[in-house]
């Protein structure tokens, strides 16, 4: 299979497993991360031979999000030019969400911020009991512009205003009662198990009928188009130049409160 740096893919028959590989951040996904899964998804996704790919994240955790050194790193761009550095984000995910394949997400430890766009994504997400979520940019002065346009079909717009305005942590049971994943696992094995079994119920599948399910969906009017995109990408560039974006994330990687907290 294909070899990265930041991921690896690895398969087996017809099924690809696709494993962020940066445990030592959590899995926080950087440009080349971005770019790798783009690089995977795309070459899956064309390849006959893989009729299922499982996305899921090595270490303790699925993955924090974006790395914060990278989402700070903008000091004397531009506006155009941070959308054009975040467009490669949108084109990663979009990659995964339109996948003719059957993408299913394994989720253990934490997916924060960025990773539940990759949950928004996934056709299947099977999460551990004990796995933590939380979309948390407005905590560090973000706001999630870039993974609204995915997840807000998933959830809707009610549970969206109220998991992204609070960044409220919440644990796995919620995430299935929004609707963010679709079972929970008691354990490892069962979390292994209940994977396996929606890779055999693919494969017994037709793959043609898989992939035109998606276009359906799709043309049935939950589309993401490019003013989706470009909405997003806006927002998202207008939140990383800000002062507070800047303040949040120092404050987050220098592990004290930002300007803005007030203790009650």
């Amino acid at each position: 299979m294909m070899e990265f740096e930041t991921i690896t893919v690895d398969g087996v028959d017809a099924v690809a497993t696709v494993a962020l590989n940066r445990p030592d951040v959590r899995n926080a996904m950087n440009p080349q991360m971005i770019a790798e899964l783009r690089a995977a998804f795309d070459a899956l996704n064309a390849d006959p031979g893989i009729r299922v790919i499982v996305l899921r994240g090595t270490g303790r955790g699925f993955c924090a999000g974006g790395d914060l050194n990278w989402m700070r790193d903008v000091l004397g761009q531009s506006e155009d030019e941070v959308i054009e550095d975040s467009r490669t984000l949108p084109d990663m995910y979009r990659a995964i969400a339109e996948s003719p394949k059957l993408v299913i997400a394994r989720l253990h430890g934490a997916a924060v911020a960025g990773a539940l766009g990759l949950v928004a994504c996934a056709d299947v997400a099977v999460a551990h009991r004990d796995t933590t979520f939380c979309v948390s940019e407005v905590k560090i002065g973000l706001v999630p512009g870039i993974i609204a346009a995915f997840i807000l079909p998933r959830i809707g717009p009610g549970w969206f205003g109220y998991l992204a305005k609070t960044a409220v942590p919440f644990d796995a049971e919620t995430a299935r009662t929004a609707g963010f994943v679709h079972e929970v696992a008691d354990d490892d094995e069962d979390l292994d198990r209940r994977v396996a079994a929606h890779v055999d119920r693919a494969l017994q599948s037709s793959p043609d009928a898989i992939a035109g399910t998606g276009r359906l969906i799709a043309d049935l009017g939950y589309k993401i188009d490019e003013e989706t995109f470009n909405t997003g990408l806006k927002y998202n560039a207008k939140a990383r130049l800000s002062k507070e974006a800047q303040e949040g994330i120092s404050a987050f990687l220098e592990k004290r409160n930002p300007a803005w907290h007030k203790p009650r």
